[in-house]
């Protein structure tokens, strides 16, 4: 309660209404959870990578969250997401080109909602 106290009167001060300093205390209350949760990450990493099977699961944790966001959008626009999905593959697989893989799905999908 003493740092909601000094708060409440340093913002007296400055002539801050009752909304204004739960407002302020609830920024301050969220920063504060975010950055023990950031740091709480950490930690628990740390101590967890020392398991090998937990670093195998961290490595291939970036393509399943990978999936779990595009298989969705593939799925919801149905045959033309799925030819879309496809030819960026491949085209990401030859060329290398991440933003050429991007623009020929984009170029697909754009062409199946407008034009077909």
């Amino acid at each position: 309660m003493h740092l909601y106290t000094l708060l409440k009167n340093i913002l007296e001060e400055i002539k801050v209404n009752s909304f204004d300093i739960l407002a302020i205390s609830l920024i301050i209350l969220t920063g504060l959870i975010t950055y023990s949760l950031r740091f709480g990450g950490l930690v628990t990493g740390d101590l967890l990578s020392k398991h090998k099977f937990i670093e195998n699961l961290i490595r291939a944790l970036p393509g399943t969250l990978l999936l779990s966001f595009i298989v969705p959008s593939i799925i919801s626009e149905g045959f033309p997401g799925a030819i879309s999905a496809f030819v960026t593959g491949v085209v990401a697989k030859k060329t290398g080109n991440v933003l050429l893989a991007l623009v020929a799905g984009m170029s697909i999908i754009i062409m199946f909602r407008n034009f077909l």
